[in-house]
């Protein structure tokens, strides 16, 4: 399931670096005068090498020159792995459209991720996440999986996540990972406190801190006040644009729910600034998911979040607090690895192995257009 190639010529490492425009750096200069690149678990991560022979050619990898940081691997969906200037691993997430597009501004990634604390650690950590999906012979394990939907059975995704972390504390992504699984186990207090460590681990990150609001939109009344700041603190981190506007919706969703009117006032504001059609994109997305409850294919969350938010940009400031789905006591502290009330909030899409293998399962279901702040869904 691994599959390094042979070590790299220098003079390949040389030409590298004269093409890349840069040196490459010390961690993966290293790794390539031992294996001149790898394949993990059957492509679903292809390290880049720098001789004929690599699975994965670095140049390919690194279109733009010189290389403002250093793409190392791909992954099956088309996301990519880069070592940032201070030696982290970045995690380049792709919009589907624009997967292999090529790295850099405007190439199609829109979200970017701490996905570890050096190249070592990440590797080690990488493997130590993958390992748990496969049995000794090699082949996925049925346990793992949802037989309904294919997605990773949320206890194994924690189990992931956790071995994961214990090779590599520092890495965010798997942290978020992480809180992902546990709110799909309904352990929501503990899924929050995993969100809050990841937005701490990658601070320029917005999406911990969205997933952290959503969570403690979850539970219920007592979470709201803590649900406001975190989707503030997402949309300040969000930027502009359609992102950020809808960030601020969910911030406005959050201040109507404990009514604070010059908060509600001003989330309301910042949303409509970066985005003064975002109540049309809103009610189209309400419209469209209440046509497909009509049709019996509906998501009731989709249609819930959808009004939500447009009642948050567009209604009257609340007298009263605002209706919050709750969490018993009971539910809360459940350890039990069965499905909890909280959808999970992305999906990373899935690997492949070559045929006859089974498709690799997707990890968990992504929000409706009425949810999370993207312009697309994966």
């Amino acid at each position: 399931m691994i599959r390094p190639f042979a070590a790299a010529r220098p003079e390949d490492l040389a030409a590298a670096e004269v093409a890349l425009g840069r040196p490459l750096p010390a961690s993966y200069a290293s790794f390539l005068r031992s294996f001149d690149g790898a394949d993990l678990f059957h492509e679903a991560i292809v390290l880049g090498g720098v001789g004929p022979d690599a699975p994965r050619s670095l140049l390919e990898l690194n279109p733009v020159r010189p290389a403002p940081e250093l793409v190392f691997a791909e992954a099956v969906d088309g996301d990519r792995f880069a070592l940032a200037d201070d030696g982290h691993v970045v995690r380049l997430r792709a919009e589907p459209e624009a997967a292999g597009s090529g790295y850099g501004a405007g190439a199609g990634y829109d979200e970017r991720w701490r996905a570890g604390t050096d190249f070592p650690s990440w590797l080690d950590a990488t493997v130590a996440h993958e390992r748990v999906l496969y049995g000794p012979d090699g082949e996925f394990a049925p346990e793992a999986f949802e037989p309904e939907s294919g997605e990773i059975a949320p206890i194994v995704a924690l189990r992931q996540a956790e071995r994961a972390l214990k090779v590599d504390p520092g890495a965010a992504e798997a942290e978020h990972e992480r809180g992902v699984a546990l709110r799909r186990l309904g352990r929501l207090k503990h899924s929050a406190e995993a969100f809050r460590r990841a937005g701490t681990l990658d601070p320029p990150n917005p999406w911990p801190w969205f997933d952290l609001g959503r969570v403690s939109l979850a539970m219920g009344s007592a979470g709201a006040r803590q649900a406001l700041e975190s989707f503030e603190t997402a949309a300040q981190r969000g930027g502009g644009g359609p992102d950020g506007a809808r960030l601020w919706a969910w911030a406005a969703r959050a201040a109507a729910a404990c009514v604070l009117p010059e908060r509600l006032a001003r989330c309301r504001q910042e949303a409509l600034e970066r985005e003064p059609r975002l109540a049309d994109s809103l009610r189209r997305a309400r419209d469209s998911a209440a046509k497909a409850s009509d049709d019996g294919d509906g998501d009731p969350d989709e249609l819930h979040e959808a009004e939500a938010l447009l009642e948050a940009l567009e209604g009257a400031i609340p007298r009263g607090r605002l209706r919050l789905p709750t969490v018993s006591a009971g539910e809360e502290a459940r350890d039990d690895p069965q499905p909890g009330p909280v959808r999970a909030a992305r999906t990373t899409s899935a690997p492949r192995r070559p045929p006859p293998a089974p498709p690799r399962p997707r990890r968990a279901g992504t929000p409706p257009p009425g949810g999370r702040p993207r312009a697309r869904t994966r």
